[in-house]
């Protein structure tokens, strides 16, 4: 772990209204917030600094999300970030596999647009870690 306090975030959301809600709400409160579209790029957006906190959107149905959450939480540069996946609380399957690939939090997306301020607050702050080696897979 990091010993400084990072305020970066990396999103990784298909939907445009949650991105920039995401990266609105969370510039807002001081937070750098790197939005990942395509799977292609995961890697790269832990190249800017410590990372407090992953985000990943359950239906980004483009990619494997409880796949890339297992590939991040079973990477040794990557696992001790916190994670916090969301989807439709119709999505049953989604959230069960995200929850046993590792996510630390799983909840709906109407959670995420009321609480999220108080969830990364939960999930990111003083835990923040410098990812050196973000070999793939």
């Amino acid at each position: 772990m990091s010993g400084e306090q990072s305020n970066q975030i990396v999103a990784i959301v298909r939907d445009l209204f949650f991105a920039a809600r995401i990266r609105d709400t969370l510039r807002s409160r001081g937070y750098a917030v790197a939005v990942v579209k395509r799977e292609e790029d995961v890697a790269a957006a832990f190249a800017g600094g410590p990372v407090a906190l992953v985000i990943i959107d359950l239906g980004f149905v483009a990619i494997d999300p409880a796949a890339v959450i297992a590939r991040l939480k079973g990477a040794e540069a990557t696992r001790a970030i916190p994670l916090l996946a969301f989807g439709s609380h119709l999505d049953h399957a989604g959230r069960d596999a995200a929850k046993a690939a590792g996510a630390d939090r799983v909840v709906p997306n109407s959670k995420l647009v009321a609480d999220l301020p108080a969830l990364v607050e939960r999930y990111a702050r003083g835990k923040a870690i410098a990812v050196t080696d973000t070999e793939e897979e």
